[in-house]
């Protein structure tokens, strides 16, 4: 009895012994940084920065050039801003009536867009509810099944191409030292490791606050920053030497303001946040390397930030989704910056579509030098173009009509599918859901006093 008492004893030890074991020789244990790709990663609170209460600060520009040429901006974004999809350029856009009443007819479009550079096959689905009755239309296109009651249409897009100009904005946006407004360092817990502040970089949660952000017209939530001057998608990259974009040897989204080998162990800093009034009547996600030095070469500094407009919410207008700015304030030797090799540009997640603004080869290898570091005072907009051919369409729109039937006060959800044979996951599959209101909809007499014709 007492063996057995001894053996269950030891069992139930057992697991604690190994992993004292694991830790003794140096394993690795998850904990909160990881080691990704060569970069140690890690993950972060956003604070949030309203600029109208810091008045030195607020930004003086114009507000009408946000709009201004506004027939082109709804051109390039596809003319989608009353769209109830988050991003413009969702490949499936749902939009129909808002509120309606019992026994009124319900117009609905659905619009399909290709945004890549190849011809994708797509397949479209939309099951009405119960509450909504399908009424048949000579020459639609769309195919109806009664039993399953669904509207589907298969076919091809053309391709379209949705890629980025990258160009001195109309007004420079103010390069703003985020630890001014009390954020954080975001170096200073990895100056106590071993590594430094060097290859590292860090991922931050947009949903938490209630973000998202447009990139090749993909809506990401999570947003990872590397201390090399560039921001990424949701993966951490190994990104210790800049390269020209695109290139599908770099995985993943890459923001390029000023991607280059940096190393703020022991001087500089790094900040992020999201600032509220930087830009009339939108957030950005802000970025910022303050005095960040070169690696290996601490008197080559650097001033810069990459702003990012985010998603104003479900169903809210955003005709600067997927617009993003690169900042620069201060490069202290834009000469020796080329010789030590640096990128400014930018490239989607499978590395088929990009730009590059400025570029000069790390090690004497790659392209050839393209451009110059940016001066002082520096503002580029890299503002989102659909490229496409007009006699090929890449965007085909549907219309249907449905009575309805639903009982007052409820609201109708229908959801719209698509599946592509695109390569890319973020194209996939996508939907788009529309939500109608069914009302008692009562209208007022029309009063007229006598002698006056109604």
């Amino acid at each position: 009895m007492k063996n057995k008492q001894t053996i269950r004893f030891v069992s139930f030890l057992l697991p604690f012994f190994i992993l004292l074991l694991l830790l003794s020789v140096g394993l690795p244990v998850e904990d909160s940084q990881a080691q990704m790709h060569g970069l140690v990663h890690e993950e972060a609170d956003l604070p949030v920065i309203d600029l109208s209460v810091w008045d030195s600060a607020r930004p003086s520009f114009a507000e009408a050039w946000i709009l201004s040429s506004t027939t082109t901006q709804q051109e390039i974004l596809g003319q989608n801003a009353k769209s109830l999809s988050d991003s413009p350029f969702a490949i499936i856009q749902k939009m129909g009536p808002a509120v309606v009443s019992r026994g009124e007819t319900a117009v609905y479009e659905l619009t399909l867009t290709n945004y890549e550079a190849i011809t994708q096959t797509l397949l479209l689905t939309d099951t009405l509810p119960a509450t909504l009755r399908y009424l048949p239309e000579v020459g639609s296109e769309l195919t109806y099944e009664p039993e399953t009651r669904t509207l589907s249409w298969q076919g091809e897009l053309a391709p379209g191409h949705l890629d980025y100009l990258i160009e001195p904005a109309a007004f420079s946006l103010p390069y703003l030292d985020l630890a001014a407004f009390g954020v954080p360092d975001l170096c200073e817990p990895f100056r106590t490791g071993d590594q430094g502040c060097k290859d590292v970089a860090i991922t931050f949660n947009l949903g938490v606050n209630g973000y998202s952000a447009a990139v090749y017209g993909e809506n990401l939530s999570e947003l990872t920053l590397s201390i090399n001057g560039a921001l990424v998608g949701n993966l951490a990259v190994d990104d210790a030497t800049n390269a020209w974009l695109p290139t599908p040897s770099v995985p993943d989204y890459i923001l390029a303001g000023l991607w280059r080998s940096a190393d703020a162990t022991a001087a500089g800093r790094w900040h992020a946040a999201i600032l509220h009034g930087l830009l009339p009547g939108y957030d950005v996600f802000y970025a910022q390397w303050h005095d960040v030095p070169q690696y290996n070469v601490p008197n080559l500094t650097a001033r810069h930030a990459i702003a990012l407009v985010l998603n104003p919410g479900q169903g809210l207008p955003n005709q600067l989704a997927g617009h993003l700015f690169y900042i620069y304030d201060n490069i202290s030797d834009p000469a020796r910056l080329l010789a030590q090799g640096y990128t400014i540009g930018l490239m989607d997640r499978v590395g088929q579509r990009g730009s590059t603004f400025a570029y000069a080869p790390c090690c004497g290898e790659g392209h050839l030098v393209q451009g110059y570091p940016p001066t002082a005072g520096t503002t580029l907009h890299l503002r989102p173009i659909l490229f496409g051919d007009e006699t090929a369409p890449y965007r085909r729109t549907f219309r249907y009509a449905a009575l309805v039937t639903g009982k007052p006060p409820q609201t109708i959800i229908n959801t719209a599918f698509v599946q592509s044979t695109s390569a890319n996951p973020a194209f996939t599959t996508a939907w788009s859901t529309h939500y109608l209101y069914v009302r008692h909809l009562s209208y007022l007499p029309l009063v007229h006093t006598a002698g006056e014709r109604p």
